[in-house]
């Protein structure tokens, strides 16, 4: 038991006060169980400061679902939600406004490409994109001026590799079972900050916790610019871990 929740908190201690776990359950046989022989998945209940987030794992295995509530019960579902399949890999995107589907949810394929888009308003279904819709809006974004500014990190092209190497905690994949890649996809906002940051292909939850961590404790990006003005961009980063 005392093992069991070590590896929970190696690697998260160090979100600080931003991010606290408050409460981790162990399931087994589709109940709650406090034996670690006898559990099969678990769920752990993060406190942010402005809202609570739920994470739905499988022992040793990538995660199921990312929930987040307005309250400590996790009865009203208010912002980002997530699905993923058996391989980690999300299928299923959305945001929630006082238990109510809102915005646009995107459905993926198994290798993580958005093939349909479903938008919401007030949990009712106002319109749906199909892939060949989608496929036209992406030719519009590949013609965009190409002259424009994309985000960067640092002064050289390998400063943002040399972060990610420097602040890895090498030890990490020790307390994994197999290692792996941990895909994480993020914003980097007007202002340089890398926001939204959301696995995109899951692996185990120490890993991912691990990865996500080296993305929310960045330095500022230089912001990307299009038209003259500061633009967001979105950037998918893979990290290998190996066993």
């Amino acid at each position: 038991m005392k093992f069991f929740f070590v590896l929970f908190f190696i690697g998260l201690t160090h979100f600080g006060i931003s991010q606290e776990i408050v409460n981790v359950v162990m399931i087994g046989n589709n109940q709650i169980t406090e034996k670690i022989e006898d559990a099969d998945a678990f769920i752990v209940v993060k406190k942010f400061d402005d809202h609570f987030q739920r994470l739905d794992y499988k022992l040793h295995a990538p995660i199921v679902r990312e929930r987040n509530y307005t309250d400590s019960t996790l009865t009203v579902l208010h912002g980002k939600y997530y699905e993923y399949d058996i391989n980690g890999v999300v299928n299923l995107m959305g945001e929630y406004e006082n238990n109510l589907k809102e915005k646009t949810w995107n459905i993926y394929n198994d290798t993580g490409k958005v093939i349909l888009k479903k938008k919401y308003l007030n949990d009712v279904l106002i319109e749906t994109i199909d892939p060949d819709t989608l496929k036209k809006e992406e030719k519009k974004i590949d013609s965009l001026d190409k002259t424009e500014k994309e985000a960067s990190f640092g002064r050289k092209d390998n400063d943002w590799m040399k972060y990610l190497l420097k602040n890895l905690k090498p030890n990490v994949a020790l307390n994994s079972v197999n290692g792996g890649e941990v895909r994480v996809m993020y914003v980097i906002d007007t202002l340089g900050k890398c926001t939204d940051v959301m696995l995109k292909k899951s692996v185990e939850f120490v890993l991912d916790e691990e990865a996500k961590r080296m993305i929310y404790f960045s330095p500022k990006w230089n912001p990307a610019y299009q038209k003259g003005r500061k633009v967001k961009a979105y950037r998918i980063q893979p990290i290998s871990f190996v066993k």
